[in-house]
């Protein structure tokens, strides 16, 4: 009997069946030649399941990110891209799994996109040994380089033609994760002849076309769209929901380019479309993704989802233990100076300020456990609870902690952020900034309870500092100046006094400079704020009242308030009563000691005093690194940051001895909850600030529903950085890419200096152009086109590899010996140091720009010169500034350039030089006449642009048009425009962050609507490599018509 009960004891104790569910995320889709087997990419390896599902075998098993597999013809191998080597190689594995061997060791980004039928060679796009991008093809046995054609646009995804007979590939295009983007630089679908050497759009129509594939039958497939989905609109104006008028041509599908006109093969309305698209080479089979779910057809069939499941181990540990002993980011004191509350890794801690003994003294108690941001604490004055900022619910809201039992209390329930935590004079409310449409200064009762807004301020920044008056009659607040600024966040700002009771604001500075942390004087008869007005930083006081006497015969000195403090305001001519109080500039915040009435502020790193009159200024503490700072509850202590520890300074002791108060957190990180408070931080930061309120049309909640599943698919960090980009793709949004924190270390290669002629097949590299100012230019090291080299250092070379992988692997810097073989037969050494090739391609960008200028002075007969501009940034306006200058004295027209340039912010300083017109004739004694003031252009002008000009070279073009200053000549710009800044997130996955939309002066977007030239004029990858530049040879044109 007693055996028989043990056996049913354990018998129920025993876990139960395993009950696998499928996957969601598959990425990178591939099917086997046969259309028998997937290959695909999910929690950073590559997987092989059937093509009828079930379960899914990984084939690569390494900590680093492997992706995008292909398959040999045979359907016995799988190449794959990997960053396990730094940057990203190709790699190849048994289709079957086993020993992983290295094809490619180039510095560049490698990833296969195709592999010959006979097997002897994979095609990818690449840079080798030139600036353009190019279609190559790599000898899975020999590692040889075979070069197919090179182009000055984006190339991606190149394929074979089924008869082998040429290649299909994506030419321009934005990335794959924004498949509804319309405009000049959408990727376009094009055929290559590799007989003939001809190139052929099949579709460029300004829609993107991704993934490309073609069939056993020579049909091209591609995911598209032939319907423009609403975007942006005029400023001011809001488009409806997409979700009420999108359709199947709106959505991402798959389409076939087959014989007669494109066909569409899937019907999806809404939601992410189809991705990933894949195309049995040897079979009627196509797959693809769409919302994490992976589909198989027949073209012309119906779309079936597969289950796939996989059995699946983290490859690292997860959770990780840690002990921290500093790193505090906020903090607060408890009214007897007795516990510390703080926030390290956003928890909130509790620790004891004065240690008892033994080793557990310094321990901390974890008051928070929430793998998102709790921070900024504020202790209530009866120290039971604290106030702090959370992104638990969303949002950065207010939340109330009790101390002794750690139950959270939200406060806030606006979906809004919240900052600047205060508490009021008679200690009863706490204060705090809420952005957003509801914003302002809110109070709620240190008990808890509904907030109330005492103050609107729609909008707003989270850097608003704001105080109040003793009696809290008044609340003194920073308000930024509009149009102050060159830039907007370069803007002033004036101090405004408002009234809680009549509920209006006042300006008490009334000046355009920057002003800011208004202080009131605990007497309230000041208001102090910081200044640099007067052309230095400095400590301002404003007398409330009116003085009785010249500011050089007062004399100012504090009286201790007895009693209430009523402040009484004089608004007349309040502004022109300010003074400079200290002249010393303070960096942070400002405060008076309430006992004394000196003046407390930070300075240089460190703390500073000085007394109710400004004068007896002091350096308090030393060796800066004083961070955050305030006074306690009790007034006679200083609590700041330094050296990642809160330290405690008691003001009325005259040493000033700082003690930092130590602590030990034990604390367990959680990397997936660390990544899901990363997706949520992301979400919230782009719902609270995102430029646009209404998401481009998009639902931007309905978006985070379909993408959150999508977290399980997640093992290395680059996965997660794709899985925010298809996110926030879906706004149809520029300037909102998000990069991986994952980093490995690559090789660093040098390069030869020279262009290798890709069509010889060795032994020894043939030179085919040797650019000007690179090493073999000169005599001394002097290379001749038609020479081989056959040696670098003593090792023999050829285009392939191995010239990557032995040769040339980090000898940046070093000095490289070429034997080299003339054209006469005889055999030389030539030596010199190696370049980058980052420096090589600058040398050939420089050339290219001297022979453009070159062209245009001798076409026009010295009227006419040329200045390009390589990016908006300020090195680049120095550089404007340097050239303009010098080749546009004695020219009558002027072109500039802005194809191939990136962006920045420089463009209305450029238009502000341009713009400027001469206003006097000058003629010092016996020298020629000169109008003046200088830097005057005073003639006309042709900008040119094209799918290659983004962001703010895009803004550049308009306003020059908007401002009759120039003719356009060129292609229309891509709409790549926002104002963005940084967002990086808990994980240190990093991301942008696009918070302030630009329109033309007219109010049409620039976003999603490019710029469009005066004279459309396109360029051919033939006319490029034949030196030629159609869209030059017209801004000569149009400019020689307009040139005096």
């Amino acid at each position: 009997m007693l055996s028989l009960a043990l056996a049913t004891v354990i018998g129920h104790a025993q876990l139960p069946e395993p009950n696998p569910s499928a996957i969601v995320g598959a990425r990178s889709l591939a099917l086997s030649p046969d259309g028998s087997r997937l290959a695909f990419s999910y929690r950073g390896d590559v997987w092989v399941v059937s093509s009828k599902g079930g379960r899914a075998v990984p084939v690569t098993n390494h900590v680093e990110m492997d992706d995008r597999p292909i398959w040999s013809p045979d359907g016995k191998w799988i190449a794959f891209a990997s960053n396990r080597a730094g940057g990203s190689s190709i790699f190849l594995v048994p289709a079957d799994g086993g020993e992983v061997r290295r094809l490619t060791y180039a510095p560049f980004s490698d990833a296969p996109s195709d592999w010959s039928a006979d097997g002897k060679e994979i095609l990818l796009r690449t840079n080798r040994e030139t600036r353009e991008n190019g279609i190559y093809g790599i000898n899975v046995t020999t590692g040889a380089i075979k070069e197919y054609l090179l182009d000055f646009a984006r190339i991606e995804n190149p394929k074979y033609s089924s008869n082998g007979g040429g290649l299909v590939y994506q030419r321009m295009g934005f990335p794959n994760v924004r498949p509804r983007y319309e405009g000049s630089a959408a990727a376009q679908l094009w055929r290559y002849d590799t007989a003939k050497g001809e190139r052929v759009a099949i579709e460029s129509n300004g829609f993107q076309h991704l993934w490309p594939g073609v069939g056993n039958d020579g049909t091209v497939y591609a995911v598209t769209v032939r319907e423009k989905t609403p975007s942006t609109t005029v400023a001011g104006k809001t488009i409806p929901k997409i979700s009420l008028s999108d359709n199947a041509n709106r959505t991402p599908n798959v389409w076939a380019y087959g014989a007669g006109v494109p066909k569409r093969l899937t019907g999806f309305v809404g939601g992410s479309g189809a991705r990933y698209l894949t195309v049995a080479k040897d079979a009627s089979m196509i797959a693809f993704e769409r919302d994490g779910d992976v589909f198989v057809m027949k073209p012309g069939g119906q779309a079936e989802k597969l289950r796939i499941v996989v059995s699946v181990d983290e490859k690292t540990t997860q959770e990780e233990r840690l002990v921290l002993t500093n790193g505090v980011e906020a903090f607060s004191v408890t009214p007897k100076n007795d516990q510390l509350i703080f926030s390290v890794r956003g928890e909130l801690w509790q620790v004891p300020v004065r240690k008892g003994r033994g080793p557990n003294a310094d321990d901390a108690t974890q008051l928070t456990d929430w793998a998102g941001v709790d921070t900024l604490p504020l202790v209530t004055p009866d120290g039971k609870a604290a106030f702090f900022i959370s992104d638990r619910n969303g949002a950065l809201r207010l939340f109330r902690i009790d101390l002794a039992t750690k139950d959270v209390t939200p406060i806030t329930t606006v979906d809004a952020d919240v900052a600047e935590l205060r508490l009021s004079p008679d200690k009863k409310l706490v204060s705090f900034w809420m952005l957003g449409s509801q914003g302002g200064i809110y109070t709620v009762p240190v008990g808890g309870g509904t907030p109330t807004r005492v103050l609107a301020y729609p909008g707003g920044s989270p850097n608003i500092d704001y105080d109040w008056s003793p009696d809290q009659r008044y609340i003194a607040f920073s308000k930024p100046i509009v149009g102050s600024g060159f830039y907007y966040w370069e803007s002033a700002s004036s101090i405004q006094v408002y009234d809680v009771a009549k509920k209006e604001s006042i300006n008490v500075t009334n000046l355009s400079v920057s002003n800011n942390t208004p202080r009131w004087s605990p007497d309230g008869k000041y208001l102090l704020f910081g200044s640099n007005r007067g052309g230095g930083n400095g400590i301002y006081a404003l007398p409330l009242r009116g003085e009785d006497s010249r500011t050089t015969e007062l004399e100012v000195r504090y009286e201790k308030p007895t009693g209430p403090v009523k402040v009484e305001i004089d608004f007349d001519g309040i502004d022109r009563r300010a003074r400079r109080l200290i002249a010393q500039p303070s960096e942070g915040d400002v405060q008076y000691d309430a006992a004394t009435g000196e003046i407390w502020f930070q300075s240089e790193g460190d703390l500073w005093k000085a007394s109710y009159s400004g004068e007896d200024l002091r350096r308090v503490t030393a060796g800066g690194g004083v961070g955050p700072w305030e006074f306690a509850q009790d007034g006679n202590t200083i609590v700041f940051g330094r050296g990642g520890l809160a330290n405690l300074l008691n003001i009325r002791d005259p040493r000033f001895m700082a003690m930092p108060i130590s602590f030990r957190a034990d604390w367990t990180r959680d990397l997936r909850k660390e990544r899901r408070a990363a997706f949520e931080q992301f979400w919230r930061a782009y719902n609270a600030n995102f430029y646009d309120p209404n998401f481009h049309g998009r639902d931007w909640l309905e978006i985070r529903k379909r993408v959150e599943p999508l977290l399980s698919s997640v093992g290395h960090p680059s996965e997660f950085a794709t899985i925010l980009n298809q996110m926030v793709g879906e706004l149809e949004s520029s300037h909102s890419e998000v990069s991986s924190s994952s980093f490995v270390p690559g090789p660093s290669n040098a390069h030869l200096g020279f262009v290798i002629d890709p069509k010889f097949a060795g032994p020894g590299l043939r030179i085919a152009q040797v650019p000007e100012r690179t090493p073999g230019s000169y005599a001394k090291t002097k290379l001749n086109v038609g020479e081989i080299v056959t040696k670098v250092n003593g090792k023999e070379v050829s285009f392939n590899e191995d010239l990557y992988r032995n040769v040339l692997n980090n000898q940046v810097g070093r000095d490289l010996t070429l034997t080299v073989q003339g054209t006469d037969g005889k055999t030389r050494e030539v030596k010199y140091r190696a370049l980058s090739s980052g420096e090589f391609s600058g040398l050939l960008f420089e050339n290219r720009l001297a022979a453009r200028r070159a062209y245009v002075e001798k076409k026009s007969g010295g009227k006419l010169t040329y200045v390009h501009i390589a990016g908006m940034s300020q090195g680049e306006l120095v550089r404007f500034n340097q050239q303009v200058w010098q080749f546009a004295h004695g020219k009558q027209g002027v072109i500039i350039d802005v194809r191939d340039n990136g962006g920045g912010n420089t463009a209305d300083r450029i238009i502000d030089v341009l713009e400027r017109q001469p206003t006097m004739i000058y003629a010092p004694r016996d020298e020629a006449f000169f109008k003046g003031p200088g830097q005057t252009l005073n003639m006309p002008m042709v900008v040119m642009h094209a799918e290659s000009s983004f962001s703010n070279a895009e803004m550049f073009p308009a306003a020059m048009k908007a401002r009759k200053l120039a003719s356009l000549v060129g292609m229309p710009t891509p709409g790549y425009v926002i104002y963005t800044g940084g967002l990086p997130l808990v994980d240190g996955t990093n991301a942008r962050m696009p918070g302030t939309g630009v329109w033309r002066i007219d109010g049409t977007p620039t976003e999603n609507m490019g710029q469009q030239p005066d004279y459309k004029v396109d360029i051919s990858p033939a006319d490029y490599f034949a030196g030629r530049d159609p869209q030059l040879d017209k801004a000569i044109e149009v400019l020689l018509k307009q040139a005096k």
